[in-house]
């Protein structure tokens, strides 16, 4: 009894609980006459393992702890651009009949049917409330501030009315339009937390719904039927031959 109840532990509540621990990141960074910068950070377990991506200019910073014990990560090696070079055979390329590029291309070919099925609104209406949840659960929040200018002043006031549009809640947008000249001088930071088990919840949701298990299921039943389709004479064959 002992032993099934820890084979339950590892298959299923282990999973669980760690796709339950939080992944949070935060991001900075600023682009300029003079000033590229960016500073990404990442952390799983309320920092227990914690990443850093730093670059500034060409310089380039990678860090790496768990359990605030600092690792540095592998160095490149340079063996392997001079093994690449000496050793590699040449291969002869292997002639394709006619008949198998063209079941390629009708394999490959979108049809009509499914190009419609794809652009239903039902599935579109389900797919925007997907993203939706997604972005609610990641608790996104972005602060940027800075001079743009395109040069053009059309297309400046176009992005000043997007810019304006999506200036809401924790997206915070300071932001200034120059007319005059094509500039871009900006710095920002975005952070969020995301939890892995409730993106698993959602897309398995989506998944399970009667608009999107109408494409998977529909797909899934013609693969099937080709199978047996293709099984079949297989089979008549094997038997002839043997009587």
């Amino acid at each position: 009894m002992s032993g099934k109840i820890i084979l339950f532990f590892i298959l299923v509540l282990l999973p669980l609980g760690l796709l339950s621990v939080p992944v949070t990141f935060k991001a900075r960074g600023a682009w300029g006459p003079g000033n590229k910068m960016m500073n990404f950070n990442l952390a799983w377990g309320w920092k227990l393992l914690c990443t850093t991506i730093g670059i500034n200019g060409r310089e380039k910073l990678i860090r790496i702890r768990f359990a605030g014990i600092a690792f540095s990560p592998p160095g490149k090696k340079t063996e392997t651009t001079a093994i690449k070079t000496k050793t590699i055979p040449k291969t002869v390329p292997k002639k394709i009949s006619k008949k198998k590029t063209r079941r390629r291309e009708e394999k490959n070919k979108f049809s009509p049917a499914a190009i419609k099925m794809l652009l239903n609104k039902e599935l579109l209406t389900v797919t925007l409330g997907y993203l939706i949840k997604i972005i609610k659960s990641i608790r996104l929040r972005l602060l940027v501030n800075g001079v743009y200018g395109t040069g053009d002043p059309a297309l400046t006031g176009m992005l000043a009315g997007l810019i304006a549009a999506l200036h809401a809640g924790h997206f915070n947008l300071d932001l200034e339009a120059d007319f005059s000249e094509p500039i871009i001088d900006i710095a920002g930071e975005i952070s969020g937390r995301i939890i892995p088990i409730a993106i698993v919840w959602f897309t398995i949701c989506i998944i399970l719904t009667k608009t999107v298990r109408r494409l998977w299921w529909t797909h899934l039943k013609t693969k099937l039927i080709s199978l047996t389709a293709a099984k079949t004479p297989a089979s008549h064959k094997e038997r002839g031959h043997t009587c």
